[in-house]
């Protein structure tokens, strides 16, 4: 101790020197070369502002694909991970019916185009003589059936009168003057009628027999054609008087059973031979008719060939082509719905069948990933969406790498609309990075400095030294004297840096006092 004490006494002086030099260091120190006041200079240099958010990286295209229709499923010609081309094929279904029909309309078309063709060039000689023969073919055939007709009413004419009073004599007797029923039947009425047009029945070929004697071939076919109405006409009359008969021996009461059996036997052939009679005479009527018909159509078919195709034709077989042709369109149309094609080149990320598989319509089948820039999708509050436009670059990190690894970017769209996050508006914003990198990839976090606004070589000071009263904004500012004086001042761009830019109000130098 009292080693120490000699020491200090000897050593006075140089506690005193630095004990001097303390208080002087730590007078210059808090006087900062202005009578005391802590002062900053306003300063020229760059202003910039920033909005900083925290995204997702994301493809800038994705998208799954699917068949607009459902089908089994005929080829997959990619597979998860391969590179693909816009435009390229991806899959498709299985279309044999479709490629059928295709051909089919195909075909349809060349038979329309070449018929619009033969229009267009009008018939031939050698087509005109054709139908003109076919023409007198078919004249020739209906004056054969109008021959016919002699022979087919005398055969219904033979059959009526065979049933009348060859198959029915047992029926009645005195048959053609007054018919009476050689039998009783309950079925009063039938039997009272079957007299009544027995007599009828009677008179009708009487007359028929006369009528057919001055029938001849040579007759005109209108006379023919009277000939086979009136043989319907009678054969009507005398079907009606044999289902009547049939009705009144159905209710006889006093005949064998041998002789009802004959009786039913007769009157059975009688209806089947009138009634074969009546069907071979309405059968000559329509071959008549049908021939007209033809007849009439082969030579209208004649006359245009003769005449050329009008300019109506021509139309009507154009469209008839142009029908042909969407049919085509059509079909190929189908066809290119069961194939998949990507829209973009990119990558393909997710398949979801395989060949042989049966695929609902609208089903995803393949996912594709864009092959351009990838992009950043981040929210942006509403309190800074103002700051940023499309256009504005951006720095960013992936905490993937780190915040020393740097990516440029860029403002490519934001949303109109807000998106609710925990409450907080906030609009989509998407950023596209400014060149392909392989450490950029999907799903990674990026923290994002988009720069909103910059400005340089301007005047500046921290903005915590920005004072604001009443509206308006001031600065202290120490004078040449020592006065220290609130100068009102004009700020402009606000930086995200801790700088604001001074418009007006002080000059590049002037000394600010540092609360």
């Amino acid at each position: 101790m009292d080693k120490f004490t000699a020491f200090i006494k000897k050593k006075k002086w140089w506690f005193i020197v630095g004990a001097a030099v303390v208080v002087v260091l730590l007078f210059f120190a808090f006087r900062n070369g202005n009578d005391g006041f802590k002062t900053v200079d306003v300063q020229r240099g760059t202003v910039v502002s920033e909005v900083s958010v925290t995204g997702q990286v994301k493809p800038s295209q994705k998208i799954d694909l699917a068949f607009e229709g459902g089908g089994r499923i005929a080829a997959i010609d990619v597979k998860v991970g391969d590179r693909v081309i816009q435009g390229q094929r991806l899959a498709a279904l299985e279309s044999a019916d479709l490629y059928a029909q295709l051909s089919q309309a195909q075909a349809t078309l060349k038979a329309q185009q070449a018929k619009l063709e033969e229009l267009k060039k009008g018939a031939r000689p050698e087509d005109i003589a054709t139908k003109e023969a076919e023409l007198k073919k078919a004249e020739a055939d209906l004056a054969s059936y109008y021959v016919d007709i002699v022979n087919v009413v005398n055969d219904a004419y033979a059959k009526a009168d065979d049933a009348v009073r060859k198959q029915l004599d047992d029926f009645f007797t005195n048959d053609d003057i007054n018919p009476q029923l050689t039998f009783s039947s309950t079925n009063s009425q039938a039997a009272n009628d079957a007299r009544t047009k027995r007599f009828l029945s009677g008179t009708k070929l009487t007359e028929w027999r006369k009528a057919l004697d001055t029938l001849d071939t040579t007759l005109p076919p209108s006379s023919l054609e009277v000939a086979l109405v009136d043989a319907q006409g009678r054969l009507s009359v005398i079907r009606d008087f044999l289902n009547t008969a049939a009705q009144a021996l159905d209710g006889s009461i006093d005949l064998s059973a041998s002789a009802l059996t004959t009786l039913k036997t007769n009157i059975n052939t009688a209806r089947t031979n009138v009634n074969t009679a009546a069907s071979n005479v309405t059968t000559q009527d329509q071959l008549i008719a049908a021939q007209i018909l033809t007849i009439a159509r082969i030579q209208s078919e004649l006359d245009l060939k003769r005449a050329g195709a009008t300019a109506e034709q021509l139309i009507a077989q154009e469209a008839l082509a142009e029908q042909a042709q969407g049919q085509i369109e059509y079909y190929q149309s189908q066809i290119a719905k069961n194939v998949l094609r990507t829209p973009f080149a990119g990558v393909v990320t997710k398949v979801s069948f395989e060949v042989g598989e049966i695929v609902a319509a609208k089903t995803a089948v393949i996912s594709i990933v864009g092959a351009g820039f990838y992009e950043i999708e981040a929210n942006v509050a509403e309190s800074d969406i103002a700051k940023i436009k499309i256009g504005n670059t951006a720095r960013v990190t992936l905490d993937a790498y780190g915040s020393d690894i740097e990516f440029d970017a860029s403002v490519v769209s934001i949303d109109l609309s807000e998106t609710i996050v925990e409450g907080v508006a906030t609009y989509k914003t998407r950023l596209q990075f400014a060149k392909e990198d392989t450490r950029i990839l999907p799903g990674l976090t990026a923290n994002v400095d988009i720069l909103s606004d910059r400005k340089e070589n301007v005047l500046f000071v921290p903005t915590r030294n920005v004072i604001t009263k009443n509206g308006h904004r001031y600065m202290k500012v120490l004078s040449g004297d020592g006065t220290v004086s609130e100068v009102e001042i004009v700020t402009g761009l606000r930086g995200s840096d801790g700088r604001t830019e001074i418009v007006r109000g002080v000059l590049e130098g002037a000394k600010i006092v540092v609360e």
